[in-house]
């Protein structure tokens, strides 16, 4: 019967599943129906930890994109409103109240997820619950507004290449999809 490595006149009567060294019983772990050495459960242990804070790192960072995304197509529907603040900055003064209050809305919105996304990027804590009410609100929002379309949902659906349809899925399912994402990285946002 081989010897223990760690201890030379024991016997090693259980053989590591992982490095195949001979150890005592004092000297494994017996995890199910094998043993492993401490070394190689250091390892074990070492490789699980960096694959999950790779899984997670991918799931911020798709949130952190899907937000973004948001953020762009908001403000591009809140061209009139920037193309306003541009001109006055210029000097042509024009009143906002030729603004439509949905172009002001996709303006807040736009911001907000313009935020969310810097914040989920870096990973701070605030994140996490601002981004649930965030893409709360706009689930909300993008549904009422597709509502509002002539004919409603089906009409978008049943024309998925177009733009309003683009915009229902970006502006609807988008947040929809951020809000799963963030629930799902509630450990590496907050910690717990």
């Amino acid at each position: 019967m081989p010897e223990c490595i760690n201890h030379p006149g024991k016997e090693g009567i259980y053989k590591c599943a992982r490095c195949n060294r001979h150890f005592c019983l004092v000297c494994v772990e017996l995890i199910g129906d094998k043993a492993y050495c401490f070394d190689c459960l250091k390892e074990i242990v070492k490789e699980s930890r960096e694959g999950t804070v790779k899984s997670l790192t991918m799931k911020v960072m798709v949130s952190s994109v899907v937000s973004l995304m948001i953020a762009v197509v908001s403000l591009y529907n809140a061209l009139p409103l920037l193309l306003l603040i541009y001109k006055n900055m210029m000097g042509s003064y024009e009143p906002l109240s030729i603004i439509a209050p949905k172009d002001m809305l996709y303006f807040a919105i736009g911001l907000a997820f313009l935020a969310l996304s810097v914040g989920l990027a870096a990973t701070k804590g605030w994140a996490y619950g601002c981004g649930i009410v965030i893409s709360a609100v706009a689930f909300v929002i993008g549904i009422v507004n597709s509502m509002s379309f002539p004919g409603g949902v089906g009409t978008i659906l049943s024309t998925p290449q177009s733009d309003v349809a683009a915009l229902f899925i970006i502006m609807a399912l988008g947040p929809l999809i951020l809000l799963l994402a963030i629930l799902g990285s509630r450990k590496e946002l907050v910690g717990r």
